[in-house]
Parts: structure tokens; sequence; C-alpha cells
């Protein structure tokens, strides 16, 4: 809850940035005239300008014409906005094409200097601007030959100090290849302290809009090279960076203070690709959190629409805008209904869904309003920016509620399987337990009936003798049959808490026990490894078909070899190298005769591994390889 308040509390802060100007008041509105001299310059906060101009479609008309009394078409009266949303009866007027606006305004009610500032964002899309008479700011190129127009997209702040009553305000603007032409937004005048207050607003809200995004977008970055397979946080993380690219473009042209400005066609071709890559990792980042949900028409779609949309700056520049537009309205559109389906229809599974449904809703609401405003002529940047900090930050939150859920999950899982792992192991030492007291049994049983039946015989001492060497021979086979069986319990319970030692004291153990000696060598990366990796339920079964493999090579060369057995074992390149030689008994394999390895391949094959055998004279040399993932894969799913 506290955290909703904080985000509420961010959101009135942004709303208040939003109401920083004041309206013109009805009552000083003559339809292209307005009386603002009553007006406390220095203390009153930017006016806005934009109703009541005067509109002349398909004339560049300077001062002088106005002053001169020729005879000009009627104007009409309309709003600072594109007039390609202006419809009078039956007329309508195309994108393409040149008109003049005029306004005048009574700034004073005596002749004294005064200095004020005139500010208003990017027109549609080249224009000049008279005042009194004189030519203050030209942007781009202003004609009435549709290939000499030059487009401009930057804001315009004019400086104006004047003796006059009046200022008589003549705007001429072009438009060939966009697809709205004309004016936008606020046309809004104040004194220079103002004004300067009213910019370093919005200045204030964009910088703190882009330092939280930056700050959420570092910090899911830095937590994905953490945890390289949370590929949620990276996508996430790149969607934050499409965002801080586009800020600085939006409302008050923030990267005017750091860069060169930036021709109109460049800013369009750009915010364009930076909206595919929006679409692109939003929609991955999507899959990531819904893995096994994943719609593969819908994933083609965007990726189709993304590799159309590449080509779009190649289309001729009068259509290029149209496409870029409906482009961003298709697929928004798509992501939203898609997103808001997948949160609906596995909303028990989804974990942060109030959240992520509240970014969704925040991004939805502002970015199509600011789609709405801009379309009919409205400055939308700052609902725009408004949209990408509440789904950054709900979103954030909701990626920190699925962590958090994962890590518990995971936590969960690992205990559950830890506690699965011992008692599968006490329960097979139960069973070995049991099977020892059987067999320990059976052979004591075995004695027994056997003594009763020499008991009452009559026998030489010879032949008593005799029979003690047999009851000796079978005590000691049952007392070598339990010993082995006791200790190959240990060695299990060995190689869960040591992998390399455990195999290590159970292969020199059996060599030990038939005279044999034996070289054991690993590599520091092989020791390594199995050092890191704990064997629990979900990997047991892997660990223990390895253990097994060894185990069967190492009987293998105890029933056909002699001599030294030295075995190598390294890992290189994710890639297990076990190497085991050793000098063949040829009294009991035949040179033509192949050893049996069906039991090895088997296991082997689990492991996804190969081996090879070489026998050159009287040497045998085993070579097993397999990859590092296949034990990886098991022991990291969670």
């Amino acid at each position: 809850m506290i955290k909703i308040i904080r985000w509420f509390i961010l959101l009135l802060v942004i709303a208040i940035q939003l109401n920083c100007y004041q309206k013109l008041p009805q009552k000083n509105q003559f339809d292209s005239y307005v009386d603002l001299s009553g007006t406390d310059w220095e203390n009153s906060i930017p006016i806005n300008l934009s109703s009541s101009w005067e509109f002349y479609w398909n004339q560049l008309l300077d001062p002088n014409d106005f002053d001169s009394n020729q005879t000009i078409l009627k104007p009409y009266i309309v709003d600072f906005r594109p007039w390609t949303n202006l419809r009078f009866g039956n007329q309508t007027f195309s994108e393409k094409g040149y008109a003049t606006y005029r306004k005048r305004i009574k700034i004073q009610k005596e002749t004294t200097s005064k200095h004020l500032v005139i500010y208003f964002s990017h027109l549609h899309t080249s224009s000049k601007v008279f005042i009194n008479g004189n030519l203050v700011q030209e942007k781009g190129k202003v004609s009435a030959n549709p290939k000499e127009v030059i487009p401009d997209r930057t804001n315009s702040t004019i400086d104006i100090i004047t003796n006059n009553l009046e200022l008589d305000i003549v705007l001429q603007i072009a438009n060939q290849d966009f697809y709205h032409g004309g004016p936008r937004s606020e046309f809004l005048i104040a004194s220079p302290k103002q004004m300067q207050i009213f910019k370093n607003k919005n200045l204030m809200a964009e910088i703190f809009v882009f330092g939280l995004i930056f700050a959420s977008a570092l910090y899911h970055l830095f937590f994905y090279f953490q945890n390289t397979k949370q590929f949620a946080f990276l996508y996430f993380s790149v969607v934050c960076f499409s965002f801080l690219i586009r800020i600085p473009f939006l409302n008050s042209k923030l990267y005017e203070y750091f860069i060169p400005v930036q021709s109109f066609l460049f800013q369009s071709i750009l915010l364009h690709y930076i909206n595919i890559i929006t679409f692109l990792f939003s929609m991955m980042f999507l899959n990531e959190l819904f893995k096994s949900y994943r719609n593969l028409i819908i994933n083609y779609t965007f990726y189709i629409g993304a590799l159309i949309a590449l080509f779009t700056p190649l289309a001729p520049r009068t259509i290029q805008t149209y496409l870029n537009f409906v482009y961003i309205l298709v697929y928004l559109s798509l992501f939203m209904g898609y997103s808001i389906y997948l949160l609906y229809r596995f909303r028990k599974e989804a974990q942060g869904l109030y959240f992520m449904a509240l970014a969704l809703f925040a991004l939805g609401i502002f970015c199509f309003l600011a789609i709405f405003f801009n379309y009919y002529g409205v400055q939308g940047g700052l609902y725009l920016i408004s949209g990408y900090l509440l789904y950054v930050g709900f979103q954030s939150a909701s990626l920190s509620k699925y962590f958090a859920f994962a890590i518990e999950s995971r936590a969960n899982i690992e205990r559950h399987l830890y506690e699965e792992s011992i008692n599968a192991l006490s329960k097979q030492r139960a069973e070995l337990q049991l099977m020892v007291h059987d067999q320990l049994g059976a052979n004591l049983t075995d004695l027994k009936v056997y003594l009763e039946k020499k008991r009452n015989l009559t026998q030489t001492q010879t032949e008593i003798n005799s029979e003690l060497d047999v009851v000796y021979n079978r005590v000691v086979s049952t007392i070598y049959s339990l010993r082995n069986q006791l200790l190959y319990i240990e060695d299990l319970s060995l190689i869960f808490e040591n992998f390399v030692t455990g195999l290590h004291l159970t292969l020199l153990r059996r060599y030990s026990d038939v005279g044999r000696e034996f070289d054991f060598s690993t590599s520091d990366e092989f020791t390594n490894y199995f050092n890191q990796v704990k064997i629990i339920g979900n990997n047991q079964n892997s660990f223990l078909n390895l253990f097994y493999l060894l185990y069967e090579v190492c009987t293998n060369d105890i029933k056909y070899g002699m001599g030294d057995s030295i075995w190598n074992l390294d890992l290189n390149g994710g890639e297990f190298h076990i190497h085991q030689r050793n000098v063949l008994n040829q009294s009991i394999l035949p040179p033509n005769e192949k050893l049996e390895l069906k039991s090895i391949k088997q296991r082997l094959n689990q492991l996804k591994g190969n081996l090879t055998v070489e026998i050159l004279d009287e040497f045998y040399h085993l070579k097993i390889h397999f990859p590092a993932e296949s034990l990886q894969n098991r022991s990291n799913q969670y």
C-alpha cells in the first residue's frame, strides 16, 4: 500500500507539471485579436494563445501583405492545430501544402520597453515567424514549391523586446512529407522569468523520469549479469533503455542541450527503429514471464511486422510517416491486448499480477492519450513520459515479486529435493543393511547346518582339520562380504558429500583388495566443478550413473588387467575426458577376443557421451568423453 501511495504522489507531481500554464480568458478574446494589456507579466504564469488564429490556406503572406491593404481572402478563424484536422462544411485540407497563420496581441496599455518570450513546440514541418513586420525566426525552409520544403523538428523560443502596444504575429508553415501539416500544441507567451520557470519545470520532470528509468535499467541489467539465466531482466532493461533514448526527443527536446540539432528525417527514422526494438523486446519479455504459454502466431506476427518495418524508411517520404504511425498503432494495440489476455488467462500462475496489470494499464492509457493528442495537434510528450515512468515503476515491482517468488520456489524445490535425496539414501542404506543382514544370516545358517551334519561323525584328525579349513574359509568369505557391503554403503554416502573424494577412495579400496597399484589424477577444473555442485534429488541419478559407470570400468580392469592402473580425469571446453590405461592379462583375454563393454556403453548413452578403446600390444587404453551439460542441465534446471 505504501508503494502505491508513493506512485500516486509521483503521478500527482507529474499531473501538476501538465498544468503549469493558464488558458486565455474568453473575455479577452476578440476573433484573432486578444487584449492582454492588463496582465502582470512578471508574476503571471505563461498564457496559452492557441485559440482563434486567422488561417489563410495555400497563401504565404508576409506582414507587408497585410499592411498594404491589398485584397486578401477572408480568413478562417481556427485554433493552433494542424490544418489536416480542420473541416469547414465539405472543405478539408490536405497535409501537403502551405498556409499562413496570424494573431494580434495587445501586451500593454502604455508605451514602455517590454521584454517577453514566446515558446511553442515543433511545427509540421517548416516555418517562418514574423513579429511586428520583422522576420525573427525560420525553421527549415518554407516554400510554395513542395520540392523545396525542408522540414525541421525543434522547439522554438523567441525573445521579444518592444515598445509597441501590440504584437502582430504572422506565421508561415509549409509541409510536404509528414502526415500532418500546420501548427500543434500550445503557443505560450510570458516574461523571461516565468517562461524559464515553466521550461525548468518541464526539464526537471523529464530529468527526474529519465533518472528513475535509467536506474531501473541498470539495476535489471546488473541483476541479469549475476543471474544469466533470468533473461526477463535483460529484456526488460533493453525496453527501459529504449524508453531512455526516446525521452530527450519528446516534449522539451532535451537532447539539444548536449548534441547538435538533428534533422526532422533523422529523428523520425531513429524513433521508428526505437519503436521496433521496444515492441520486440517487450514481446520477448512477455515470453520469458509466460514461458509455457508462448503463442507462435502472435510472436511471428511481431517478428514479421518488425522485419517489414525495417524497410519503411526506404519508402517514399510522402507515405513513410503514415507507415510508421500505422505500425505504432497496430502493434501497440496488439501488445496491450495480448498482455491483458495472458494476465487474465493465467492469472492464477502469474506472479506480481496486480503490479503488472497496473503497469500495462498506465502504459496503455498514457500511450493512447499521447497518440490521440499528438494526432489532433496537442503536445503529448509529457503524457508519454508519464506512461513510461509508471510502466517501468509498476513493472519493476512486478518483476521483484516474480523473482522473489521464483527464489522462494527454487529454495522450496531444493529443500524438497534434498529431503528426497536424504530419504532415498536412507532407504537405500536400509535396503543394503537388510541385504547384509539376510546374507549374513544365510551364511551363518549354512555354517550351522554344515556343523550339525559333521558333529556326530567319527573323523580322523586330518579330516577334522580339512573340515575346519572349510569352516574357516566360509567365515572369512562372510566377513569379507559383510565388509564390502558396509564399505559400499559408506562409499555411496561419501560421494554425496564429495564426489571426487568418494570415487577416489572407492577405486583405491577395490584395487588394494586385489593387490594392484592405482594412479588416480584429476585436473583442477575437474575437481573444482564437483566441489561447486551439490548432489540433490534432481541430479542424483546423473551422478550415481557416472559413479556406477566408473565402477564398471574398474571392475572390467580388475577382471582383465594387471599391473598398474592409470586414471586421468579432466574437464576441458565443457567436456569431461576420462582416460584409463593398464596392461592386459593375456592369459585371461586372448588377443582376438573383445572386451564386454555393453553395461558401460548403456550408462554412457544416458550421459550423451562416447568411448573409444585402443589395444596396442599388451596395453589397453579406454577413452570416455561426455558433455558437462549432461550433468548441468539436470543440476541447474531450477
